[in-house]
């Protein structure tokens, strides 16, 4: 499938699609938060080296995982039903981008943080608040009515993250590699001993 970045979806797949290859260099067990259909779920247990659950709030969005044969619970992003340390690698995709403050993100970075074991990762994408061409589209969304959309500036991600306990190992940009112009970036976290 060809599309162009301003058709609907263009950017979401983008991301899965760089996400799941991005992780076949981690192994062990992976939360997938805000997992939704479980599209990234599938594509990375395609890969077959991960013990993989999603955990999503939206029963129609689990039912649909379910159906795909995807391992499931019911839970939200703020507190999440999982014992402390208990994966590896937990991730986000696709989500972050419907938080409007990052005062609304930090109780999220601190559950990803709580359910990694020491050293474990923590992966999520952020769409770039210096490309003006994407600022002006999610300007566009949320002036014809859309749910909320927007993009976040790295610094403040990394801040964030630094306060929970995570520092970052590795910076992928989705699309061009410019501070400028990339769509956006794949971040990887690793959780450190206070």
């Amino acid at each position: 499938m060809n599309i162009g970045f301003f058709e609907r979806g263009y950017l979401p797949i983008k991301v899965v699609r760089l996400a799941a290859d991005i992780l076949t260099d981690y192994g062990g067990k992976l939360a997938d938060i805000a997992c939704g259909k479980g599209v990234l779920l599938k594509e990375v247990e395609h890969h077959g080296n991960k013990s993989v659950i999603g955990i999503d709030l939206a029963p129609d969005q689990l039912a649909i995982s379910k159906a795909n044969g995807m391992t499931v619970v019911r839970g939200s992003i703020f507190e999440m039903p999982f014992k402390d340390g208990k994966f590896d690698i937990s991730v986000c995709f696709n989500t972050l981008y419907n938080f409007l403050s990052l005062s609304t993100l930090e109780p999220v970075f601190r559950e990803m943080a709580r359910i990694i074991r020491m050293d474990g990762k923590i992966v999520i994408d952020i769409r770039n608040n210096r490309n003006i061409l994407l600022n002006i589209k999610y300007w566009l969304h949320m002036k014809r009515g859309k749910h909320p959309t927007i993009s976040h500036s790295l610094e403040e991600i990394n801040a964030l993250m630094e306060q929970n306990g995570c520092s970052l190992a590795q910076k992928k940009a989705v699309g061009f590699n410019n501070p400028y112009i990339a769509w956006g970036y794949i971040l990887i976290y690793e959780k450190k001993a206070r």
